[in-house]
């Protein structure tokens, strides 16, 4: 089995499609997840789906019966913040379950917070990617919902409580399952639109999976170098 493979994880087939396109003899392997050749590197990439169960059953049972010798989200996000732009790649290097917990007469509360676990170490509020690549993209901290934020209320209650600055519906759950089974990992999410009481005529999705396909297929494969495709040193995957 062929352990420098690198394995993309995409929640939608929209989301990556200029990369399937040019990913030589891609193949469908198993409903979601493809196999190929992108500029003479041996890459699966898989369809996680929209949240976070399809993506940790699929992502789990996908490194549960394949090696990789890496681990690379891609997809779009929402900016909580003017200073990074509809269209700008960032890498998101700490991510959490911002809306796993309890809702106690009005305030919400993690299960940490609400005394349901005791010890960050069991479940963090924010899991932190031990060995970010260092690329040139902005590193940010960003937050996992199960229901895409549309209200100045919601979105100022995510503010104040974590500090984030992107949104994704999918992205706690890839570093969850990525750093419980110690498979080194990143991420990189292109920003669709600003995170502000919902507005689909501000969206730009189409410019921004045109943007993180060009980062991923023009910058992060052209080096062989780089953080991608250096062996592990010491990994058991």
């Amino acid at each position: 089995m062929d352990k420098a493979r690198v394995l993309l994880v995409s929640p939608t087939e929209t989301e990556c499609a200029p990369i399937l396109r040019k990913t030589a003899g891609c193949k469908s392997t198993l409903p979601w997840l493809y196999a190929g050749n992108l500029q003479g590197q041996s890459v699966e990439i898989l369809i996680s789906g929209i949240g976070v169960v399809a993506t940790t059953f699929r992502l789990t049972q996908t490194l549960m019966s394949h090696s990789y010798s890496r681990a690379i989200s891609m997809g779009i996000a929402g900016s909580f913040t003017d200073d990074i732009p509809v269209g700008e790649v960032v890498q998101i290097t700490e991510d959490g379950f911002a809306d796993l917990g309890i809702d106690n007469n009005g305030t919400f509360l993690n299960l940490r917070e609400a005394g349901i676990i005791n010890s960050e170490d069991y479940f963090p509020d924010f899991i932190t990617n031990p060995s970010p690549t260092p690329s040139f993209h902005r590193k940010v901290r960003g937050v996992t919902v199960q229901t895409a934020t549309g209200s100045q209320k919601r979105t100022d209650e995510l503010i104040n409580k974590y500090q984030p600055k992107v949104e994704t519906m999918e992205n706690a759950a890839f570093f969850y399952v990525c750093h419980t089974m110690q498979i080194p990992f990143a991420s990189f999410r292109a920003i669709s639109n600003k995170v502000e009481p919902r507005n689909r005529k501000n969206w730009r999705t189409v410019e921004a999976i045109e943007q993180i396909n060009y980062e991923m297929s023009k910058v992060l494969f052209e080096d062989k170098s780089n953080f991608f495709f250096n062996p592990v040193v010491g990994s058991q995957i």
